[in-house]
């Protein structure tokens, strides 16, 4: 826990000249009809961004050696990547299911507001609401449901003991703690620097 306030502290730090520069303020995009959800959900789950992450996961489980039942030699690394990989399609499987059935957008979508104190209100909230097809804001539980079914299936059922449904409920709220600093920066970070993934 204390490694992710670090993290999350110095994504604040990263954030902190943007912070200063002040807002650039954009048109809001229409949120995502079905088809480019799920083109989206595609993308993250067997594009580079799915891979992108269990590689950067599994090396980091590697390097702390978690958990100690896959051994950093004979094939640790590799379980660890699928076991990654796999929580993270059971992820974006949730997200993406929980979104079609509520017809919602979960996608993160800049501020369409002025000052720091509203965007970055925007930004750590994000993860919890949706743009209806119309554009409306509404309470959304598909990104928490995407992050707990990412977490908690994988503790529950694959990964050897001690882990279990409790260490997945942990390993959930890290999850969602750390969605809320990547929206931080994707907030304040010049629109110019980020890329569309499609």
């Amino acid at each position: 826990m204390l490694e992710l306030r670090r993290v999350v502290a110095m994504l604040f730090l990263f954030a902190a000249p943007a912070l200063a520069q002040g807002p650039e303020i954009q048109k809001t995009p229409p949120p995502l009809n079905d088809h480019e959800l799920l083109k989206k959900y595609v993308w993250t789950t067997l594009g580079p961004g799915g891979a992108i992450h269990a590689t950067v996961t599994a090396t980091l489980e590697e390097w702390r050696g978690s958990p100690e039942a896959w051994s950093q030699v004979e094939g640790g690394y590799a379980r660890r990547w699928v076991s990654e990989y796999a929580a993270s399609a059971i992820g974006s499987t949730t997200k993406y299911a929980f979104a079609r059935a509520l017809h919602q957008d979960p996608s993160f979508v800049r501020c369409n507001c002025t000052g720091w104190k509203p965007r970055l209100g925007h930004s750590l909230v994000s993860p919890f609401k949706a743009r209806t097809r119309n554009g409306k804001w509404v309470f959304s539980p598909a990104t928490i449901a995407g992050l707990t079914a990412q977490n908690v299936v994988p503790a529950a059922t694959w990964y050897p003991e001690p882990r279990g449904v409790r260490d997945g409920v942990a390993h959930a709220a890290s999850g969602v703690l750390s969605k809320m600093a990547v929206d931080v920066l994707r907030e304040f970070i010049p629109p110019r620097w980020v890329k569309k993934p499609f």
